[in-house]
This record gives structure tokens, C-alpha cells and sequence, in this order.
């Protein structure tokens, strides 16, 4: 069984952009590696009755009318599916990159990797913290959680309809934005989640995460293409890739890896990205 359409196109386009930022060598062959492990447990998922009761599942269209993503923690199920292989694959992958030197010893309980997993989940923000890696116990189970987040968001977002959501978190997990896109001239935002990789349309104008419309400025960069959003009003940041040239080969969840220095640089003068 091949990896969905959606799971190619992001490695597609993480192996095009590598010779355009050399410098950004272990960076991209890390997520290259991570994909590839989440994306053949994602694929095995897909073969299991998991993907059937996403695909069967009906939209709320009341959560939808309340504001209440569609999916819930519970619904993932994650105690019905091998994932402390999937587990030992990231950590093992995070050692280099990390120094960590102690290995996996204790390896923690499949009931302990679900509750960090909870934790995550509940809180609206991004699979890991940026910056330096403390508590790699935390950060592999929020990498665990992203393949059952991304099955659920192919089989679930498609079928929301995109005039009933403009709200400021994901529709389909609640998770805050971490970068957006601009498509059209004129119009709303796209913005992406980086938990599940949905996306959805979001206003042109104001901060993501207090909705202020009069606090937020950006920067760009030097060729334009790349914006950094940042907000004065509750001090969080979102960058922003330019695509209104119509570029077909938009991958957004590849441009917000490319895309780190801006991170560095909006936490190096106190801004922060949730």
C-alpha cells in the first residue's frame, strides 16, 4: 500500500527544496527520516478499522456552529493500536540530533506515552516545543500522536465545509496556527496546523491568537517571499510564505521547516509562537 497522496507530496517536496537550503541539511534529513517512520505507521492505521470510522463519521455541524473542533482525544483510540514500536523508532531518531545519551532505559509504559500524547493534544499547541530538546519522553509521544491527528484530518477536514470555519484554531483538532499562506490578492489566509497539517481560511487582516486588528505588523524577507508576522498585543508571532504568484507546488507543511530562522529570530527578541 502506497503512503496517501498527501503524505508523497510532503516528501516530494522536502527532497526538492534540499539542494535550495544546504544549509539546512540535518534539519531536512531529520524530518525526512521522521515522516518516513510516521507516515508507514499512518499507512498501517489506514489498513485498520481506524481509517473506516474516520471516513464514516458525519461532521458536527453544531461543534462546527459552537466553535468545537470535530475531533476528541478519545476518538483517536491510541490504546487499540501498536504504537510503542512507532515510539522507539522516533526516540531512537531523536538521540543524535538531541546529544541525549541516556538512552531508553526505562522505556516508559504505553500508558504514559498516551498521557504526555493527552497533554499535548488538549493543550492546542504544536507537537513539540522549538529550541532545545528537554524531555524527549514528551517530545516522542507528541510525534506519536501526529499519525492518528493526520489520518483523521484526510479523512475528516475534506468534508468540512470551508464557509462554516473561520476561526482561529483548527478546525478538525483545535490546534493553534503555526504558519499561514497567502493565495489571492485579495481574500483570507490559509493557515496551517502543524499537528494534523490541515489547513483552512482564516481573515487577511489580525492577530491569530488574540484577534487583535491593530497590534500586529511584519517583516519580510529579503526576496519577499516570507513574511514574520508579529503581534504587540500578546506578543506571538506566525510566519507567512507569499504564494499569491500562484505557485502550484505549495507544500506548507515543507515551508514552515525551511523556514526555522524566522523562528529564531522572532524567540530571539521575545516573541513567542503560542
Amino acid at each position: 500500500m502506497l503512503f496517501s497522496r498527501r503524505d508523497q507530496t510532503i516528501l516530494a517536496a522536502l527532497r526538492k527544496v534540499k539542494p535550495l537550503y544546504r544549509d539546512l541539511g540535518e534539519v531536512l534529513d531529520f524530518y525526512e527520516n521522521l515522516f518516513q517512520i510516521q507516515f508507514v505507521f499512518k499507512r498501517q492505521l489506514g489498513a485498520s478499522d481506524k481509517a473506516g470510522y474516520f471516513e464514516n463519521r458525519g461532521i458536527n455541524l453544531d461543534n462546527l456552529a459552537k466553535g468545537l473542533p470535530q475531533i476528541t482525544f478519545e476518538e483517536l483510540d491510541m490504546e487499540t493500536a501498536p504504537f510503542p514500536d512507532l515510539f522507539r523508532n522516533i526516540f531512537n531518531l531523536l538521540i543524535p540530533y538531541t546529544g541525549y545519551t541516556h538512552g531508553l532505559e526505562p522505556e516508559p509504559l504505553p500508558e504514559k506515552i498516551i498521557e504526555q500524547a493527552r497533554e499535548i493534544f488538549l493543550s492546542q499547541g504544536p507537537l513539540i516545543n522549538p529550541g532545545p530538546l528537554g524531555d524527549l519522553v514528551k517530545t516522542a509521544s507528541g510525534f506519536v500522536l501526529a499519525p492518528y491527528l493526520q489520518l483523521a484530518c484526510e479523512r475528516i477536514l475534506p468534508r468540512i465545509p470551508r464557509d462554516l470555519w473561520h476561526r482561529e484554531y483548527c478546525p478538525l483538532c483545535g490546534g493553534r496556527p503555526t504558519f499561514a499562506a497567502l493565495i489571492s490578492e485579495s481574500g483570507s489566509r490559509t493557515l496551517l496546523c502543524p499537528r494534523c497539517f490541515g489547513e483552512w481560511s482564516y481573515g487577511r487582516i489580525g492577530c491569530p491568537f488574540c484577534k487583535s486588528r491593530d497590534s500586529q505588523t511584519y517583516y519580510s524577507s529579503e526576496d519577499s517571499r516570507y513574511r514574520l508576522y508579529i503581534c504587540g498585543g500578546c506578543n506571538r508571532y506566525l510566519k507567512t510564505v507569499d504564494a499569491r504568484d500562484g505557485a502550484s507546488d505549495l507544500c506548507l507543511p515543507v515551508e514552515c521547516i525551511v523556514t526555522v530562522s524566522m523562528d529564531l529570530s522572532a524567540q530571539e527578541k521575545g516573541f513567542k509562537f503560542y
